[in-house]
């Protein structure tokens, strides 16, 4: 488990707190790594400026070491130990993604442009069209009609065999903890969004009571102190994230709701050669 912190990020706080609670109940090794001083990766991973790039080069450094790696937020935490990071593992593919609950992106947001390259190298019209909405957005709007763009290109779909697997949204081993008011469920594993220097400074509101004593932590529960009326069925989750999808249904950018084989180029701009690389 790789846990990347930007500079100045404090390495001990109450979200790296949960994780190593959990870590002493299991055999997975944790990794804190600071993403601009991090001197292994620095004569790969230095050359890139943009964030997100330069977080993928040092988990591609990391990978060395594993067969499999989880790579974490600096505000994720654990909310519930009872997990195996194996669950979510599939061993049919190489790259493990989910989506974002609150505007559909894929989690490892930089990764999408290419994503189309990948998995439907054929449908060159739709990554041409794709491509062309991506250099003109200026603005959230405009990138949301490139996020559209990309779903509307690979369809229901999440499951390339050797290639990707892409999680539904709050299927996999984390999400957003605001989506439920910090409200968890059995099934849920980690929390993304928690934001605070401590539990009462987080406007996010954590469901932890208190910060877990490593001390008491190992293959148990001891060490856990979580707030009262958080931990809920899996029904009241599904009211709750089915509220917020709606929400984000009737939010969404108006022009992020065209569809695009409508708006753009289908075979008119490819023809005679859509079908040439399938």
């Amino acid at each position: 488990m790789v846990k990347l912190l930007r500079p100045n990020a404090d390495a001990k706080s109450y979200e790296t707190s949960t994780l190593e609670c959990y870590l002493k109940g299991t055999n997975y090794t944790l990794v804190k790594v600071d993403i601009e001083t991090d001197k292994r990766s620095q004569q790969k991973c230095s050359k890139y400026n943009e964030l997100f790039f330069k977080r993928h080069c040092i988990a591609s450094v990391y990978l060395e070491d594993t067969d499999w790696m989880l790579i974490v937020d600096a505000d994720t935490g654990v909310i519930n130990p009872n997990h195996c990071i194996e669950e979510w593992i599939d061993d049919r593919v190489d790259v493990i993604l989910y989506e974002r609950f609150f505007n559909w992106e894929i989690s490892a947001a930089s990764f999408m442009q290419y994503v189309l390259d990948i998995l439907i190298p054929d449908a060159i019209q739709a990554r041409e069209n794709c491509k062309q909405i991506w250099h003109q957005a200026k603005d959230y709007d405009s990138y949301m009609i490139y996020v559209s763009c990309v779903k509307q290109a690979i369809g229901a779909t999440r499951l390339w065999p050797g290639k990707i697997r892409i999680y539904r949204k709050a299927h996999a081993w984390v999400r957003d903890g605001f989506l439920t008011n910090s409200r968890w469920y059995d099934g849920d594993f980690m929390l993304h969004g928690w934001k605070g220097d401590n539990l009462t400074d987080d406007q996010w509101k954590p469901p932890l009571s208190e910060i877990p004593d490593l001390s008491l932590c190992g293959p148990h529960l001891k060490g856990w102190h979580w707030k009262k009326g958080h931990h809920v069925d899996a029904e009241a989750i599904r009211e709750l994230l089915d509220g917020f999808e709606k929400h984000v249904g009737n939010t969404y950018p108006k022009r992020a709701k065209e569809v695009v084989w409508l708006t753009m180029p289908d075979i008119g701009a490819c023809f005679p050669d859509c079908d040439k690389l399938t």
